[in-house]
């Protein structure tokens, strides 16, 4: 039994490195050298209505040829912060529909590089503020990869997984509409997920309510219900996007008895360009309660209902937009978990055919 899954590999300053030494990126043409943004990202500063073109280039960093698609990408808060982008077509906002590109696929040598025009059209009723997209350029799907060691079988007593991983590398398109600036990020909850003893895990909920991408740093506060501290831990938040929400996994080294506590969160946050800090956000006394050494009710799955097949985040802003984002090992563990889950189902399916009496 085969399973073929798709894995996007994460990658800046807009480089992958892949299977087979293949490495390939995507970035700027040309920058402003009095706005060092332009030399990670694509930024502009356009009116509704308005129209501009621009260039992307594209090179192959590996010793082999390679052929590439490219398209434009929605964007979407990635967890902890920072840019992701979507699979290719896939709607999101609407963003990607203001790129137009040259071209759909492009055909690299070793080694070469290549300039690919494109145009940004902002609609006649954009809404002022911050609009994110991108551009992806994207190779083709790997050969099946064994997992466990174990080549692919479909004999009916061979169950054996693999996976194609697909790599991607993108670049962030800034499209900055003119108006008044607004920066507006609420804490919607804080929650205990799990412990073990390792220590807890937390989560925080975030929502930025504002037409700018705002950031920020503060602490997550525990204490139990005599008001006694028991530990201060340390927020760190990437950008979180436009009018979109996202989450912070917070892992700290307490582990807390059965009985009742409180958790308390505050950022103090502002505009991440410039990189403004002047408000504050904050969750008071949100109860926890711990049985069985684990929280009664736990963290929700997603800080939002799941977009069916968005690919995981690849970012596209400067190292800096990176902290606190999520890392490709996480995206890594899930695929495991799922390939996993389905090997069991397939192993207790095999074993239930072979109890099963045959027909007379």
């Amino acid at each position: 039994m085969g399973l073929a899954l798709a894995l996007a590999l994460l990658g800046w300053p807009g480089i992958v490195q892949g299977q087979g030494h293949m490495a390939f990126g995507i970035g700027p043409a040309k920058a402003d050298p009095d706005n060092p943004e332009t030399f990670a990202y694509f930024v502009h500063a356009l009116s509704p209505g308005s129209t501009v073109a621009d260039e992307a280039r594209v090179q192959n960093g590996s010793d082999v040829p390679i052929v590439l698609k490219m398209y434009a990408a929605d964007a979407q808060t990635s967890i902890g912060g920072g840019p992701g982008f979507a699979h290719e077509g896939q709607e999101l906002n609407g963003g990607r529909h203001w790129i137009s590109l040259s071209v759909a696929e492009i055909s690299l040598g070793p080694g070469e590089e290549r300039i690919v025009p494109f145009t940004i059209d902002v609609p006649a009723d954009a809404s002022p503020g911050e609009h994110t997209t991108g551009l992806v350029v994207e190779g083709a799907p790997s050969e099946e990869i064994p997992v466990g060691g174990q080549a692919p079988s479909s004999g009916e007593d061979g169950a054996a997984f693999a996976v194609r991983v697909v790599n991607r590398a993108a670049v962030a398109v800034l499209i900055d509409v003119p108006g008044t600036r607004v920066a507006a990020l609420e804490i919607t909850s804080v929650c205990m997920k799990e412990q073990d003893d390792q220590g807890a895990d937390f989560r925080v909920y975030v929502g930025n309510m504002g037409n700018i991408r705002v950031r920020g740093e503060g602490f997550l506060l525990i204490e139990d219900r005599k008001g006694t501290e028991l530990a201060s831990i340390p927020l760190q938040m990437g950008s979180i996007l436009p009018r979109d929400t996202s989450y912070l996994n917070v892992h700290h080294p307490v582990n807390l008895a059965d009985g009742s506590f409180v958790l308390s969160t505050t950022l103090q946050y502002g505009a991440t360009r410039g990189n403004e800090v002047g408000e504050t956000a904050f969750i008071k006394d949100v109860e926890l309660k711990v049985k069985d050494g684990q929280p009664e009710i736990g963290c929700a799955a997603e800080s939002r209902p799941p977009e069916p097949g968005l690919a995981p985040p690849i970012t596209g802003l400067t190292p800096a937009e990176e902290e606190g984002g999520s890392s490709i090992g996480q995206y890594v563990a899930y695929a495991a978990l799922f390939l996993a889950l389905v090997l069991a189902i397939a192993i207790f399916a095999r074993r239930l055919r072979k109890r099963r009496p045959s027909s007379p």
